[in-house]
């Protein structure tokens, strides 16, 4: 079987194939229709019940394209067999969109097995590359093993209803890759590529904003209170990407280190505190009260997300004004909303103070003064060139 010996490299060249870039997107868009379904469900009042059930699928369907995109940015060698698994891996993702509805009215057991049937050929994968590639069997076989004790346990929760064993799975899995994070930095994520793909998800999941404003809208009657609260979701979104991208681009691109954890994950509260929104703004638009939560806890979760995966790249002394600006917003926005508690009253309110937010922060990140030193990476890095930022 040929070998081949590009890990060390961190090649830019793996997931570039012209079937990787059509297979990919796709990919990202039938993931993306799982966690719309997710949304979609709710039209009602949202309590902390729904929401943490809303989370329980959320995850695993984050950790699923996590899975995959990790697997094929680290060790994709455009063989057949490969593309032919992340193909057949659509049927039970695509399955998972169908039952996420009756997920959450109580019917688990489609998705759980549906989950199942995908993560396990996510351990076919990895048993590929462990066969085939002598430089990666080490951090192949640390993520098959943890992820095999992971589906066990997923396994036996479905087979007893018994969904602390499924709880166990997701943190065992997630533990995973910590635990063998040396390992993997010998097999870093591409420095372009994957960035790349963090941006797409983002922008899809984002997109669910826009998909839940133009439902409420063509459901109901157009009320100027409606007119107002879509016109400051759409405003909302638009600054949520713009802000997304401007990291991204100052931070993220070409600048990847390391094992790529921090960015990897750093992305679920992101994304779950984005497709929060998604929920709270439709339940503005159909002047739902009581969901008035959702969009500063969503807007919590994204500003955190934001902050802790940039705080590394921004220079010691802009750091502290950076994260005091983030608490102070989300201080007044939780006050803010707390004595309204309306439903499209919220989102207008939310939607200014983030806008202010954003030319304060804009200028901490943007006049920075000195360049910072180049500590992307999760552990201690060699290379310690100055990155300049503007």
């Amino acid at each position: 079987m040929k070998q081949k010996n590009d890990l060390a490299r961190g090649n830019d060249e793996r997931g570039q194939t012209i079937a990787d870039r059509w297979i990919e997107p796709f990919y990202d868009l039938v993931i993306g229709t799982v966690i719309g379904q997710l949304a979609d469900v709710f039209t009602g009042a949202v309590y902390g019940k729904e929401y943490l059930h809303f989370c329980s699928l959320f995850i695993p369907a984050w950790w699923l394209w996590t899975g995959f995109s990790l697997y094929f940015d680290r060790f994709d060698r455009n063989a057949r067999f490969q593309q032919a698994l992340l193909l057949l891996s659509l049927i039970p993702i695509i399955l998972l969109s169908v039952k996420a509805p009756d997920t959450l009215e109580g019917d688990v057991a489609g998705f759980t097995w549906f989950y199942a049937a995908a993560r396990i050929l996510l351990l076919g994968l990895y048993v590929y590359i462990i066969w085939v590639d002598e430089e990666a069997r080490k951090p192949a076989r640390y993520l098959l093993i943890g992820s095999s004790v992971g589906l066990v346990f997923w396994i036996v929760g479905g087979i007893t209803q018994n969904h602390v064993w499924q709880v166990i799975s997701l943190v065992i899995e997630l533990a995973t890759p910590w635990l063998a994070r040396k390992s993997l930095e010998k097999i870093a994520p591409t420095e372009q590529h994957f960035p790349q793909r963090l941006g797409m998800f983002t922008l899809i999941v984002v997109e669910q904003n826009v998909m839940g404003l133009s439902t409420s809208l063509s459901e109901g009657l157009w009320h100027p209170y409606r007119l107002i609260a879509a016109g400051c979701g759409l405003v909302l979104v638009i600054l949520l990407w713009w802000w997304y991208f401007f990291h991204q681009e100052e931070f993220l691109n070409g600048r990847l280190k390391g094992n790529g954890l921090r960015y990897s994950f750093g992305h679920l509260p992101l994304y779950l505190g984005t497709g929060t929104m998604a929920i709270g703004v439709t339940a503005a638009v159909d002047d739902n009260d009581t969901s008035w939560w959702m969009l500063v806890w969503g807007m919590t979760l994204y500003l955190a997300a934001m902050t802790w995966m940039s705080l590394k790249k921004i220079n010691a002394a802009r750091r502290r004004p950076y994260v005091w600006l983030t608490g102070i917003t989300l201080t007044f926005m939780w006050s803010a909303a707390y004595l309204i508690q309306l439903g499209w009253e919220t989102l207008v309110v939310i939607t200014g103070i983030y806008g202010l937010y954003l030319l304060l922060a804009y200028r901490i990140i943007k006049d920075q003064g000195e360049p910072v030193p180049d500590e992307l990476s999760d552990t201690e890095d060699d290379s310690k060139q100055p990155l300049q930022i503007g």
